[in-house]
């Protein structure tokens, strides 16, 4: 039938985008769907690099100066404890398949 989608579309599914607040040690969740803010999640010190597993399941955040990694439940927006892993972690430019990124003690690169 000519102007038919090939693919009809479905429902869209909610995305939410991660802010690091490195002033109040948090990060934001934001409904990307209203452009509306959740809670702060807790994370360590300076908070500014995050990454998400490939199954989207959890965000690991890089606090620079507390030398951890919080990981957070994207589905509760919830902080795990904090993974000690040395000073101003940065996440890796390479990646494990199928694993959570890597975040190596290098100095940061932006």
């Amino acid at each position: 039938m000519a102007g038919s989608p090939a693919f009809p579309a479905g429902p869209a599914t909610p995305v939410t985008a991660y802010v690091a607040n490195s002033g109040s040690n948090t990060l934001t969740p934001i409904a990307t769907a209203t452009n509306t803010a959740g809670p702060p999640i807790p994370a360590g010190s300076v908070p500014e690099n995050i990454a998400i597993t490939p199954d989207g399941r959890t965000a690991y955040v890089a606090n620079v100066l507390s030398g951890t990694v919080t990981p957070i439940a994207t589905a509760t927006n919830t902080a795990g404890p904090p993974i000690p892993v040395g000073t101003s972690p940065s996440p890796s430019r390479s990646r494990r398949t199928g694993g959570p990124p890597t975040f190596p003690p290098t100095p940061r690169i932006r």
